[in-house]
């Protein structure tokens, strides 16, 4: 925010912009969103549509939920290992931002592979909680 209120004041005051801020301000975003999702999942904080599985028992709540990690995982495992690929074709032509300033883009490609793995590891630690409190729950 810091980089694109002085680009502004630059811009308008001085008429001189930053060169650069827009490619920069991308890859910090890039590294901004995928970085939290697993934070995010930590906390439980996702958005969720519940109106039915509301009105399912605990028990039934619990497999809902493993059963979407499961598929949260193979989908966030596809998206690292594709994004991986990416970032190593990124590498080997080395691919490059069109604009101002140009800069390589294999590092928030990887910046993606990275945080989806992240967020991978996140869901299966979820999904052992879940096993373990639905075992908790079938015994009472």
């Amino acid at each position: 925010m810091a980089m694109v209120v002085s680009n502004v004041i630059a811009r308008y005051l001085f008429r001189s912009p930053m060169h650069g801020t827009e490619e920069i301000t991308e890859f910090m975003m890039v590294a901004l969103v995928y970085f939290t999702l697993a934070h995010t999942q930590a906390l439980r904080a996702h958005i969720s549509v519940d109106f039915l599985v509301s009105r399912y028992s605990v028990k039934a709540k619990l497999i809902c939920e493993i059963l979407m990690y499961i598929l949260g995982v193979l989908f966030f495992l596809l998206i690292s290992w594709q994004s991986g690929l990416a970032a190593v074709h990124a590498w080997n032509i080395k691919e490059i931002t069109f604009g101002v300033m140009p800069l390589p883009l294999f590092p928030a490609k990887f910046l993606v592979s990275l945080g989806s793995f992240i967020l991978s590891i996140r869901l299966i630690l979820d999904i052992i909680n879940d096993f373990a409190n639905l075992g908790r729950k079938g015994q009472q």
